[in-house]
């Protein structure tokens, strides 16, 4: 398997010379193995989610420990040719949890969505 790698540059650099810290990937090619996965996330750190577009069209859930997160796409407005992918955790978990959104064209097979601690 093919491994992605996503760093993070700062913006705050000495005479150009670029600090990169590696992002963690959660990436799962089945709802089971997403939702293995993603509950299993340090909810304090950003992550890159990587998943079959397909997991989103039902808007499933994953059930994690502290609550049901909701897995959806829907047509962005302003262009009609992309999706807007969600993955939203539940309103009332207390602590850290992450929220997870992302963009993509229609076709897309594999989409790749921004994790942040909430």
């Amino acid at each position: 398997m093919n491994r992605l790698v996503v760093l993070i540059v700062s913006a705050g650099t000495l005479a150009g010379a670029a600090l990169a810290q590696p992002v963690p990937i959660i990436e799962g090619s089945s709802h089971r193995e997403l939702q293995e996965k993603f509950c299993a996330a340090n909810p304090n750190i950003e992550h890159v989610l990587i998943a079959p577009a397909t997991l989103f069209v039902d808007s499933r859930q994953l059930i994690c420990n502290n609550g049901p997160y909701k897995l959806y796409r829907i047509v962005n407005a302003q262009d009609t040719d992309d999706f807007d992918y969600f993955l939203d955790p539940p309103f009332y978990a207390h602590g850290k949890r992450l929220g997870c959104d992302g963009k993509a064209g229609r076709s897309m097979q594999t989409v790749a969505l921004n994790c942040r601690p909430l």
